[in-house]
């Protein structure tokens, strides 16, 4: 590569990695504040809310990793238009790879890193987070005993703590149990702490009362306690996981499934889908990585309207992206259509290709143009005067 290639691929990989940070923190913060209930209603600790949230992050970054290529080649080609170093460029005579090889280094290292998610992280990364998910979902403490509210589990208990300390120490213990038709028990202690051991999961409480009420006698009786154990066994899930979907499988079992997945008989043309869409789908980084240069590779100046053939550049992006993602929807259903999946993105490539080493130049903008001025004629009425037309 020449000095002036490697000068572009720095400043086009500074400017991707600076959007890429940019939207993968937005995007991710967005997502992890979803996940605040773990520690708001769940009683789960910052510890875990971290954990969940950086499972979901590759998955994000497999999204935003093309957008940021494709914003920093865009920004990179404005600025070398501003700057009347790409009208040097184009002046001096140079080849058009002068712009595309910095180009597809920049979206073939985001290719390796998009397939990298796509193939191995991401897959590994949902996994795991719906192991912790349905782990934390079958904890009794975190799915029943929330602070201030009154639970209802079936129809004969009900519990009710009014605070939770960050130690784990619950204070303001109620449990109304009436499973025993012959007597209601109800359950009041000052402070108690879960505890897990080989025998079971214990509530252990302290300094409270039981109150148990007959009720063929209608009799009651106050037992006082220091210290009282209250199995809780029984009410936690087994926390069996559910069956994972083919986004959650691992490459390896996509490319020879489990005939007796119960999952992939029901839908065997989704796992085929799927596989073929994370094959596929780093080669949107490669394509959003050449259209910028088919559509901004020329000089022009601020009059030709440059601002609209970026917009145009976005649009076209996302139109392909998008059109992907439907038929890798309708290919769930439909595998005949899995071809679709690399004919979309490899024919866009094709074509950015063939357009930047030919440098067409194109001008979005006069067509624009030409069309509000002649929308404004029709709509504006001509005057009509006593001598004629005005």
């Amino acid at each position: 590569m020449t000095l002036i290639g490697r000068y572009i691929f720095k400043r086009m990989l500074a400017a991707a990695m600076l959007s890429l940070g940019g939207l993968a923190g937005t995007v991710w913060l967005s997502q992890a504040l979803r996940e605040l209930n773990l520690v708001t209603t769940q009683g789960q600790s910052f510890v875990t809310f971290a954990q969940v949230s950086a499972l979901i992050f590759p998955g994000l970054l497999l999204i935003v990793c093309p957008v940021g290529v494709l914003i920093g080649v865009i920004y990179t080609l404005n600025q070398l238009n501003a700057d009347s170093e790409l009208v040097i460029i184009n002046a001096s005579g140079a080849s058009p790879v002068t712009l595309l090889k910095p180009a597809l280094l920049l979206g073939t290292i985001g290719m390796i890193l998009v397939g990298t998610m796509s193939l191995y992280l991401v897959p590994r990364s949902l996994q795991a987070a719906r192991e912790m998910i349905t782990n934390i979902n079958s904890d009794f403490v975190s799915t029943f005993i929330q602070e201030g509210t009154f639970v209802q589990i079936g129809d004969d208990l009900v519990f009710h703590i009014r605070d939770r300390k960050p130690d784990g120490v619950l204070e303001g213990i109620f449990i109304q149990d009436e499973r025993d038709k012959t007597q209601s028990t109800v359950y009041v202690a000052g402070q108690g702490i879960i505890l897990k051991n080989p025998l079971g999961t214990f509530l252990v409480m302290r300094n409270g009362t039981i109150q148990q009420r007959s009720v063929e006698k209608g009799s009651m009786s106050i037992i006082q306690f220091e210290s009282y154990a209250f199995d809780m066994s029984t009410f936690g899930g087994g926390g069996a996981l559910p069956a994972f979907n083919a986004a959650e499988r691992s490459t390896s079992y996509l490319l020879s499934p489990d005939i007796n997945d119960e999952e992939y008989q029901k839908r065997p043309s989704a796992f085929t889908a799927e596989l073929h869409d994370r094959l596929s789908s780093p080669l949107y980084t490669l394509l959003f990585a050449l259209l910028p240069v088919m559509a901004l590779g020329q000089a022009q100046t601020t009059r030709q309207g440059r601002g609209v053939l970026i917009l145009s550049t976005v649009l076209l992006a996302t139109g392909i992206r998008v059109g992907g993602l439907i038929v890798a929807g309708i290919a769930a259903n439909h595998v005949i259509l899995v071809p679709l999946l690399y004919v979309i993105p490899l024919g866009a490539i094709a074509v950015a290709l063939f357009a930047a080493m030919r440098g067409y130049r194109f001008a979005a903008s006069e067509g624009i143009g030409s069309a509000v001025a002649e929308l404004a004629q029709r709509l504006v009425p001509r005057r009509q005067t006593a001598g004629g037309r005005a």
